[in-house]
């Protein structure tokens, strides 16, 4: 598939609707424009305008500290935005304001020598779509008691005003022969007091199904087994397990195919599942990192959505799994590119810290760290460093995935936020990105 470059900056750089016209300013005649450590630089709009967000793009990727400042009508100097990395596009996004100016304070580089910027352009902020979602993973094993304990929950019921897609995960897998394997007592038990919760709003309900376990590993050969041999028992028992529990839609987390064949699996299962699901007016989506996909284009058409895992992919420098431009931009790329529409591509933000032991990746809630400040990304854990989404960072991806378009964002997982009181909850940082929405 041939992709065009035109294309690909008028889906990825600019408003998803259309109907705005970014307020743009230039570094300088010639595009560039250096500012060392310590220093400011300011950009002159040229009236006053409504800004909501600013995309900063550098050259190279050295700044490691940076802060955005506005400046009003009246002289009044007010912080817009603080981060980490900029890196090649960096949406940095912010409560709307009326500015007619900018100024950017690059306080360290990586190297101590000046940053330079290939370009940097200013957005109106625009109402989030009515149908936006927002899709939350929430794991629940064998004896899990995670709902029932939170029913009444006031940060639980706050989330749940956000949420409008719920994903349960960790229980349930097909078998070898077809058929599902599950803990019923739990999962009817937290099922009910879910929806105890959620009592009146109007929030979907998911089943994420896993493939075969076999010696502590998800197993290729029995998962392709099963659809190979029993793919008309197993949608039957599907199907049964959505009825039974009135569930809206199944998610698919095939971790991971990898070779061909386990990807022509992959897109039988996907076609004629939702083939199967569509007639009864269920969802079908599918969970995917940004690597390696090879489903075929009937199986993309199959599916009402892709669940994008634009995290545990540190191919930067810094080799920290959760930067905006080398995971959040590079999974809106990579899945557009792969053929899906943005109608059906929920980004996935990480709500928790990794870090590398060996060589491997190791995960901790992001309620487990001592976090100071929304543009924190770090902090340490018996004495080794992680790096995660603090709430500036979930601000703008939330931004940027509604300002461009695409069908909502997804949370892995919703148990990991910290509490609201804190000041530094993520889903409060992304239900003030999205506070123009409607449902």
């Amino acid at each position: 598939m041939h992709w065009n470059q035109q294309k690909e900056r008028e889906q990825l750089q600019a408003p998803g609707d259309g109907r705005q016209a970014p307020a743009r300013f230039s570094c300088c005649p010639s595009g560039t424009q250096t500012i060392s450590p310590g220093a400011e630089l300011r950009f002159d709009l040229e009236k006053e305008t409504e800004i909501g967000a600013v995309v900063l793009r550098e050259i190279g990727s050295h700044c490691t500290s940076f802060t955005l400042y506005g400046k009003t009508a009246s002289g009044e100097r007010i912080l817009l935005y603080e981060n980490d990395v900029i890196d090649r596009y960096l949406y940095c996004a912010f409560e709307p304001v009326r500015l007619c100016a900018l100024i950017l304070a690059v306080h360290r580089s990586d190297n101590g020598k000046p940053v330079r910027l290939r370009g940097a352009e200013a957005w109106p902020s625009g109402a989030t779509p009515p149908d936006f979602r927002v899709t939350v993973y929430y794991p629940l094993g064998s004896g899990s008691r995670y709902f029932t304990e939170r029913e009444t929950n006031g940060d639980f019921q706050r989330d749940l005003d956000l949420i409008t897609d719920v994903i349960l995960i960790g229980d349930v897998r097909f078998m070898r022969e077809g058929g599902l394997a599950y803990d019923a007592e739990t999962f009817r038990r937290e099922l009910a007091a879910l929806r105890r919760a959620i009592g009146e709003r109007s929030v979907r309900i998911w089943c994420c199904i896993l493939n075969p376990q076999r010696r502590d590993k998800l197993s290729n050969r029995d998962s392709a087994h099963a659809i190979r041999s029993h793919l008309d028992q197993m949608i039957q028992n599907i199907l049964r397990f959505c009825s039974e529990y009135q569930l809206d839609g199944i998610d698919f987390d095939w971790e991971f195919p990898r070779l061909p064949h386990y990807w022509r699996a992959h897109s039988k299962l996907m076609i004629q599942l939702g083939e199967a699901l569509h007639r009864r007016g269920l969802l079908l989506s599918a969970a995917l990192g940004p690597w390696g996909v090879q489903l075929s284009r009937r199986a993309r058409e199959s599916m009402d959505f892709v669940h994008v895992m634009a995290y545990d992919w540190p191919k930067n420098k810094r080799n920290q799994h959760g930067e905006f431009y080398t995971c959040h931009y590079f999974s809106a790329r990579y899945f557009l590119k792969k053929g899906f529409q943005k109608r059906q591509i929920l980004l996935g933000v990480p709500f928790y810290g990794n870090t590398c032991d060996h060589g491997k990746l190791v995960q901790k809630g992001y309620s487990s760290f001592d976090v100071r400040s929304s543009a924190q990304n770090t902090g340490v854990l018996d004495g080794r460093p992680f790096y995660f989404n603090g709430g500036n960072m979930i601000f703008s991806k939330s931004a940027y995935t509604r300002d461009l378009g695409f069908a909502g964002v997804m949370v892995w997982c919703g148990r990991d936020d910290r509490p609201r009181a804190s000041g530094y909850s993520l889903f409060d940082a992304m239900a003030r990105a999205l506070s123009h929405r409607s449902r």
